[in-house]
């Protein structure tokens, strides 16, 4: 079985859990290219075979999730709607128990005229500007200036971080093969560094306003999340831009947006209307028609066509970005192309014949 045909049955299954992927065997280097991808955890999940890598994956992940609530409980007390958004809220959601891989930091949003509040509560719980020195072992502040500069060009501050240190064997074991965010080899023991990434906006040209009106109680059971609409549009532009214009290559946006669309709780209209504001057009047509592909009837068609047109301008349609993400060789796209029709078609078949299964 190809890395495509492996990672796409994976990702149906996170939208259809009763679609068997029916691997059989999954040799080394299939195994290897969906670690790559941040999405090896499907292949332990789908399975009901959760190894030492798995346990590992998901220690560290209630560890992190437990640093998020409470920074969460701890804002919403201080009078800060904390909106948990990406991952931090839609695995648990979506995969309870389990992580999907390391995941770097637990995202949330807050309004921007609390952002004082929001400094002070956290530096209160112990978190603070640093990274881990992997070369002395130590956690390092982040220089003044970097700090600085990083809030004033981004509509982010810079990720607040602790640490936890513990000894379960698969844990130190996973922590010296990985070494790296956020998971550090210590001796005997390893080193969780748990990251928060407060955001007073999602993107330069956006109004976070509205994000707050339609926000819905967060399953965590403390603060607030974004509705099941502006988690779609959201994550998947977002998500595009990160492997154009980033080389992103992990899955992972996949597999968490997925079951939030096949569950059947998004207001297609908003995704419509927040794509026709922000003149979204590729950098989310794109990506919402391979999820169609992945769950098809889950995203009416009136959607897709009103995302696609949303934009007409091209300076960020950078195509389908699914050979990067899959790991294939795209097909020369001219077959069935006229100027009055878009190679859609082309692309599409191209699609399917190098990510759906035989």
């Amino acid at each position: 079985m190809s890395n495509a045909h492996a990672a796409f049955r994976l990702l149906r299954w996170c939208a259809d859990r009763g679609h068997d992927p029916d691997f059989g065997p999954c040799d080394e280097e299939v195994r290897s290219f969906l670690r790559s991808r941040n999405i090896d955890s499907l292949l332990a999940l789908s399975s009901g075979n959760a190894d030492a890598r798995q346990t590992a994956y998901d220690t560290v992940w209630q560890h992190q999730l437990r640093a998020l609530r409470q920074v969460v409980e701890a804002l919403t007390g201080s009078g800060v709607r904390t909106l948990i958004f990406k991952g931090g809220e839609l695995i648990p959601r979506h995969f309870p128990g389990h992580s999907l891989g390391f995941m770097g930091d637990g995202d949330i949003l807050v309004e921007r005229d609390r952002i004082e509040t929001v400094k002070s509560v956290l530096y209160g719980l112990g978190f603070r500007h640093a990274v881990f020195d992997t070369a002395h072992g130590i956690v390092r502040d982040r220089d003044v200036r970097e700090v600085a500069e990083t809030e004033l060009r981004h509509y982010e501050l810079a990720s607040f971080v602790r640490t936890v240190e513990v000894t379960e064997p698969e844990v130190v074991a996973a922590a010296r093969a990985h070494h790296a965010h956020p998971l550090y080899a210590l001796g005997d023991r390893a080193v969780i560094l748990t990251a928060i990434d407060v955001h007073h906006n999602v993107a330069l040209d956006a109004d976070p306003a509205p994000l707050f009106d339609r926000a819905v109680p967060s399953g965590l059971g403390v603060g607030e999340t974004l509705s099941p609409a502006d988690h779609v549009w959201l994550n998947l532009s977002r998500y595009y831009n990160e492997v154009a214009i980033h080389g992103g290559c992990s899955l992972r946006p996949f597999a968490y947006t997925l079951p939030e669309i096949a569950a059947g709780q998004v207001a297609w209209d908003v995704v419509e209307q927040m794509a026709e504001e922000l003149a979204l057009g590729p950098t989310l047509s794109y990506f919402l028609r391979f999820c169609d592909q992945v769950a098809p009837g889950r995203i009416p068609s009136d959607t897709l066509a009103a995302v696609h047109r949303s934009s007409d301008s091209r300076v960020r349609d950078w195509g389908w970005q699914l050979a990067k993400l899959f790991d294939f060789q795209e097909a020369f796209p001219a077959g069935g192309f006229t100027p009055a029709s878009p190679p859609e078609g082309a692309l599409s078949h191209s699609v399917k014949q190098t990510t759906r299964p035989s």
